[in-house]
């Protein structure tokens, strides 16, 4: 009996150093899956895109803003968070400050990213406004250029309304220089942008945009191009569009390989038009309607559907990258 106690105490701690491994190894496949799951909820989310929302009285089209908002909550894949491209609010330089609190309390209970658009003008009290933003990304930039990762995707957020020399709007050197570094180093496999003041406009401020000043427009979309990012929103036009640019676009300087879609959300309660000058690769719109963007991505596919003030649908796409 003496001898089988000995043996039994033997096996135990032989067999103890196989247990604790046994135990680390199904502890390690139980992480393993549940940070799987982790990447594939991330992987799989959705969010909004809306642009323009400036009245005239209170300085928010309080309205249509809000309607859009009703909508977006009784949506049953509800959005992580919502992009809004600018021009907020009607800009009153007295009143500014009380309008972006307006704007703010209706669109409570979302975390949302906001671009300065040219309503907004004064870039610190942006800055202050929207404190929980990312600061100065880029110095000397504060809150109005700034990048987020969410998931299998990166959203980078440019300033469009600084002006050249001639007084044109333009994204300047310093942002570009910047948006290559952030984009060469993204390993993620959407890379979206946000801007206000759109590259390529197509009706009301053709000639006006960032198209006013072209080779600077043109080495802002060749970083676009190089990369081969999912998509470019805007606003400042108050339509809806969706615009193919590709190869045709290419200038003297610039050379443009890919298609990418440049998106105009500008239907949030601002006054609309549906003005043309230019709808070259022009594949919906300008549809001169109230609207939001409801963008849902799952791995290398991101679905957009374009909806309405009733909910109707009035565009619906699909990109793989």
């Amino acid at each position: 009996m003496a001898n089988m106690g000995i043996f039994s105490g033997r096996i135990r701690r032989l067999l103890l150093p196989l247990v604790i491994v046994l135990i680390f190894a199904v502890l390690s496949v139980y992480n393993y899956s549940r940070d799987q799951a982790d990447v594939q909820r991330l992987d799989g989310f959705s969010f909004i895109v809306m642009s323009d929302s400036q009245g005239s009285s209170s300085g928010v089209n309080e309205k249509v803003l809000g309607a859009l908002m009703d909508n977006i909550k009784e949506l049953s894949n509800q959005p992580r968070f919502i992009l809004f491209a600018g021009d907020m609010v009607h800009g009153n330089s007295k009143d500014l400050p009380r309008e972006l609190e307006r704007w703010k309390r209706i669109m409570q209970g979302y975390t949302y990213f906001p671009a300065i658009g040219n309503h907004e003008k004064n870039e610190s009290l942006f800055s202050n406004t929207f404190g929980s933003l990312p600061n100065d990304q880029l110095p000397g930039y504060r809150r109005t250029v700034y990048y987020f990762d969410y998931g299998n995707s990166r959203f980078i957020v440019l300033n469009s309304i600084r002006r050249d020399a001639a007084r044109n709007y333009v994204v300047d050197a310093n942002q570009r220089v910047w948006l290559e570094k952030l984009l060469s180093s993204s390993n993620k496999t959407h890379n979206f942008v946000m801007l206000h003041v759109m590259p390529y406009p197509v009706g009301r401020h053709y000639g006006r945009a960032l198209d006013a000043n072209p080779n600077e427009r043109d080495a802002l979309w060749a970083i676009f191009d190089r990369h081969r990012v999912s998509a470019v929103f805007v606003g400042h036009e108050h339509n809806y569009n969706r615009r193919l640019v590709d190869s045709s676009f290419s200038s003297n300087y610039y050379k443009f390989y890919n298609e990418i879609y440049q998106i105009t959300a500008g239907g949030a309660g601002g006054p609309l038009d549906s003005a043309v000058r230019d709808k070259r690769n022009v594949v919906v719109g300008p549809v001169s309607t109230h609207h939001y963007v409801l963008v849902e991505v799952r791995g290398g596919s991101a679905s957009f559907s374009v909806f309405d003030l009733q909910n109707r649908l009035i565009d619906s796409f699909k990109i793989e990258r």
